[in-house]
Order: structure tokens, then C-alpha cells, then sequence
């Protein structure tokens, strides 16, 4: 059997950047069938903004590599400081169901408590069937899907009941633009209603769920998270293990540079042992030379 792959494309004649010149923008959905000979078919087709709030198995969404590079850094970050804490989970761009037959969007970042057997690995995480949900939820804004993150999704997690949202925005209009600006904002339950999060007098967003505040570096260019208890910055994996070679480094140096001392002050010793032997014969003979000449 053959499989077939076509691609539904939309007429038209323009290239170049945007929704009106790629009609595969916003990304694709491959639809698997069968032709009349049986043979396995692959269908993509287009994807609209709205369908990134309702994810669906084949999506593929166009996302670049800031957005990958940013949400890792700060998966690695909440896995860290949240790490130890019993059946609280971390999961990345995982399919929450809270309405079926409604929208359901697949968090950058969700944290679910009270997870049963935590180490199994899901392809959908379904509230009902899990009897828990997230409590906290955190997206990065991509400009292709701007309105969605900032505009939809917050009534979609409102109605869900997620007690804290937190959306990290890169400012970039569009994704081949290098200029950041990063701004937080967040969400905070209050009752049924989601009532925006005030900024602390340095600009960071506190999350009372996971202790931990989000700002924005003075320059703007980069995201830090900061642990809630502390007020010291947490770093992702790989500027930890960056931070722990280099310790590992100095440790090293140190080392040497101690057994180095240690070398320098036994030869000081054997030195001034020399020294004093030296000055102990020196003394033994001048006193047998006098004593010879007191002799004479």
C-alpha cells in the first residue's frame, strides 16, 4: 500500500510573509484516510488562529525558535523549583480537557496537583477522568497567534477554573523581528471572575500557587524568574549547568592552587631548616676555631 500526501492549497498567486500571501500560516492539520485502492492518504490542510485555542493530533503549528528556546527555559525552571513537591506536575504544550466539546488549548506550561501516578506519560490530560486540572498556567506569546493568548485563552482558563494565568509576551510583531521586549501580565481567581495581577514596586508578577515571581530583565530582552521565598534568580538547565561547571572549575583551581601553597610553605620549611642547620654548623665552627686559638 502507498501512502499519498496533497496539500490543500488555497489560490493564489502572491508570496512572501502573512496569513493572506501563505495560506499555511497559521500551520497545518494532516488528515489520515484511504483512496479507492485502499492505499493510505495524507491530507494537510490549513489552520486557522482559532484552532491553535483547540488543538487536535496532526497539528502542526508554526512557531519559531524563540518561542521553543523560551518556553523550554522556562519548563526547566518550574520543574526545578517545583521538583520534590508529591503529585505536582509540570507539563509543556500537553492538551488539557476541561469542556469536551469546546475549546480546549494545550498550555505552554501547566501545573497540576494532586496528580495520580505522576510518572505515567499522557498524550491528553482529561480533567474528568483525572479529577484534578491545572492549578497555574503560563503562555508565551507567539505574534502569530497574539489574539489568542491575550485575548481568548484567559476566559477559556477563567471558566476552567485555573487560579492563576501568566502570559509572557516577547513584543515581537512578527516572527522573523530579533527586537524583544518582554512584558507580564497575570490573571488571578478571584470567586468566578479573573481579576488582573498588580505588579510588585520592582515589576514582577508573583505567583502565590508556586511562589515564584516573573520579570523582566532591565534591559528587557530576557525573562527571569525569581523564587518567591529567597528573591534569588533561578536559572534554566542549562545556565545551571553552565553556573555548575564553572564552580566545578574554580573548585578545581582552588585545589591546585591550595596544594600549590601547601608545596611553596613545605619548601619554605625545608628552607629555613636549611638555614638553621646551616647557621647551627656555622656557630659549631667558629667556636671550635676560637676555642683552637684560645688553646695556643
Amino acid at each position: 500500500m502507498e501512502a499519498v500526501l496533497s496539500r490543500e492549497l488555497q489560490d493564489t498567486d502572491s508570496e512572501g510573509y502573512g496569513p493572506e500571501k501563505d495560506p499555511f500560516f497559521y500551520g497545518e492539520r494532516i488528515l489520515v484516510g484511504y483512496d479507492e485502492a485502499g492505499d493510505v492518504t495524507y491530507r494537510c490542510v490549513p489552520l486557522s488562529p482559532d484552532d491553535f485555542l483547540d488543538p487536535q493530533e496532526g497539528d502542526y503549528y508554526m512557531q519559531g525558535s524563540l518561542h521553543h528556546e523560551t518556553v523550554d527555559d522556562l519548563v526547566s525552571i518550574f520543574r526545578h523549583h517545583l521538583e520534590g513537591r508529591e503529585n505536582i506536575k509540570v507539563y509543556s504544550d500537553l492538551k488539557i480537557i476541561w469542556n469536551p466539546g469546546g475549546k480546549n488549548p494545550a498550555p505552554d506550561i501547566s501545573v497540576v496537583a494532586d496528580v495520580r501516578n505522576p510518572e505515567n506519560h499522557r498524550n491528553v490530560f482529561d480533567t474528568a477522568e483525572e479529577e484534578t486540572g491545572p492549578f497555574f498556567v503560563l503562555e508565551v506569546v507567539s505574534p502569530r497567534y497574539r489574539e489568542q493568548d491575550v485575548e481568548k485563552k484567559p476566559e477559556i482558563y477563567r471558566k476552567a477554573g485555573v487560579s492563576e494565568y501568566i502570559i509572557v509576551d516577547p513584543g515581537t510583531k512578527s516572527p522573523e523581528s530579533t527586537e524583544l521586549s518582554y512584558t507580564v501580565r497575570g490573571y488571578r481567581l478571584i470567586g468566578s471572575r479573573y481579576v488582573k495581577t498588580a505588579p510588585d514596586a520592582r515589576g514582577r508578577i508573583y505567583s502565590r500557587t508556586t511562589d515564584l515571581r516573573v520579570g523582566v530583565s532591565e534591559s528587557g530582552n530576557r525573562i527571569i524568574i525569581y523564587d518567591g521565598e529567597t528573591d534569588e534568580p533561578i536559572p534554566p538547565d542549562h545556565e545551571r549547568a553552565r553556573q555548575e561547571k564553572m564552580r566545578a572549575e574554580q573548585e578545581k583551581m582552588r585545589a591546585e592552587q591550595e596544594k600549590m601553597r601547601a608545596e611553596q610553605e613545605k619548601m619554605r620549611a625545608e628552607q629555613e631548616k636549611m638555614r638553621a642547620d646551616n647557621a647551627e654548623e656555622e656557630l659549631r665552627r667558629l667556636k671550635e676555631k676560637l676555642k683552637s686559638y684560645q688553646s695556643q
